[in-house]
C-alpha cells in the first residue's frame, strides 16, 4: 500500500468513528425528554472522550502522505508520531534498539550477592577463571564473557572470612542476554565448627563430590542445626590442593582456614592451619568408632583422579574411589586410610559444619 492510499485510509476511519458515533454533529443542539436526561449526560460524556481521541488519531496519522523517515531520528516527525502513539497504546518498549542487540554472541555472568560481611570471598567459572569479591559488595561479574549456547558454571574458590555462603542458579546455559540471576546468599560461619561421620552409607553415582553435602543434613547423626560438607573431593567442583599439603587452587573446599573444629560433644579435634588443611596429627579423633567413609582423597589432601569413582557418577564394581578411616589422629589414615573401594559399596561421609 502507497503512502496516499495509507493516507487514504487512515482518513476514512477517521470519518468513519465521526459518523457512526455522532460525534460529526456533537455541536448540534440535541433535544430530549427530561426522563432521557441522566443517559443523555453519560452519552455526551463519552462523546467528549472518543472526540479527543479522533483528535489525537488525526494529530498522529495528520491525514496527510507521510514521508518514510527514520523513527529513531529524533528530528523527524516520524519519530514524534511513534512517541505519541506508543503514549496511546501505553507501550513502554524501548523505541529503537541499538544494533549490538542483534549481532552480540558473547554474554557476561554475573548476580547478586546479599549478607557478605567478609573479606575473602572467590568465585570460579566454569573452572577456569576467578574474581575475588570485596567485603560488603552486593553484586558481581566475570569480566570475560561466555557464547551464547555455551555452559556456564559457577563454583566457590573460597569462602569470605567469618561467613559461610551458599550459590543459587549457579549453572546453565547462555541464551541471548547477560546472565544476571545467580545469587550468593552469606551469613556467619561457626566460631567452633563440628565434625561429624553420618550414619549411614552413601551410593558413590551422586554426580559430583559437592552433591553428598544433602546426605550431611538428612542423616540421622545431624546435630540438628548448621550447615555441613562432606570432605569429599573430586577436582571439579570440590578441590582440596593441586600440590601436595599446598592447599593451592582449593575449590569449594569443606575446612576454613585457623579454624578450630570440635566434635558434637564439644572434644576438640584440632585447628586447621593457614590453608584450611590438617598437616600433623589431629589432637583427638574424629570418631570413637572405625568408619569407612568416601574422600577421593591421597594422602597429601591432593585429588586421586583414579579414585573418584568416575567423578562420582558411578557405583560399577569395576571402578574405584578412595576411603578413609576417621577413628586416627594420623592425617594418612583420615584421607586415604581404607585405600581404593569399589564404588558398589555404600560408604560414610565425613561431614564438616561451615
Amino acid at each position: 500500500m502507497n503512502d496516499n492510499k495509507l493516507t487514504n485510509s487512515r482518513c476514512y476511519f477517521v470519518t468513519k468513528i465521526q459518523r457512526t458515533s455522532g460525534i460529526e454533529n456533537h455541536s448540534k443542539p440535541i433535544t430530549k425528554e427530561p426522563k432521557f436526561k441522566k443517559l443523555f449526560y453519560h452519552f455526551h460524556t463519552f462523546s467528549d472522550f472518543t472526540l479527543g481521541l479522533i483528535f489525537v488519531i488525526s494529530l498522529v496519522t495528520n491525514c496527510s502522505p507521510s514521508e518514510l523517515e527514520n523513527t529513531c531520528d529524533i528530528s523527524s516527525k516520524s519519530y514524534e508520531k511513534t512517541i505519541a502513539a506508543k503514549f496511546i497504546l501505553s507501550d513502554s518498549n524501548p523505541l529503537c534498539l541499538s544494533a549490538n542487540s542483534f549481532n552480540q554472541t558473547d554474554f557476561t555472568v554475573g548476580g547478586k550477592i546479599f549478607g557478605l560481611t567478609g573479606s575473602g570471598l572467590t568465585l570460579i567459572l566454569n573452572h577456569n577463571n576467578s574474581i575475588t569479591i570485596p567485603s560488603g559488595s552486593t553484586e558481581f561479574s566475570f569480566p570475560i564473557q561466555i557464547p551464547k549456547g555455551a555452559h556456564y558454571e559457577v563454583n566457590f574458590g573460597s569462602q569470605a572470612e567469618g561467613n559461610f555462603c551458599e550459590l543459587v542458579n549457579s549453572t546453565g546455559t547462555v541464551s541471548n542476554k547477560n546472565i544476571r540471576d545467580i545469587e550468593i546468599n552469606c551469613q556467619p560461619s561457626c566460631l567452633k565448627c563440628i565434625i561429624f561421620i553420618t550414619q549411614n552409607g552413601y551410593p558413590a553415582n551422586i554426580g559430583k563430590a559437592s552433591n553428598f553435602d544433602s546426605s550431611c543434613h538428612s542423616d540421622p547423626n545431624y546435630p540438628g542445626s548448621g550447615t555441613y560438607k562432606a570432605m569429599v573431593v573430586d577436582g571439579i567442583s570440590r578441590r582440596a590442593s593441586i600440590t601436595a599439603n599446598l592447599g593451592d587452587g582449593q575449590m569449594d573446599w569443606v575446612f576454613k582456614p585457623n579454624q578450630a573444629y570440635i566434635r558434637p560433644g564439644g572434644i576438640n579435634i584440632e585447628t586447621s592451619n593457614a590453608k584450611g588443611l590438617f598437616t600433623s596429627a589431629l589432637s583427638a579423633p574424629i570418631t570413637t568408632i572405625s568408619s569407612d567413609h568416601w574422600t577421593g582423597l591421597n594422602t597429601d589432601w591432593t585429588t586421586n583422579l583414579d579414585g573418584v569413582c568416575l567423578k562420582w557418577t558411578t557405583n560399577s564394581a569395576s571402578e574405584l574411589g578412595t576411603a578413609g578411616d576417621a577413628y586416627t589422629q594420623d592425617i594418612v589414615t583420615l584421607t586415604a586410610g581404607k585405600g581404593l573401594q569399589n564404588c558398589s559399596v555404600n560408604r560414610e561421609l565425613v561431614c564438616v559444619e561451615q
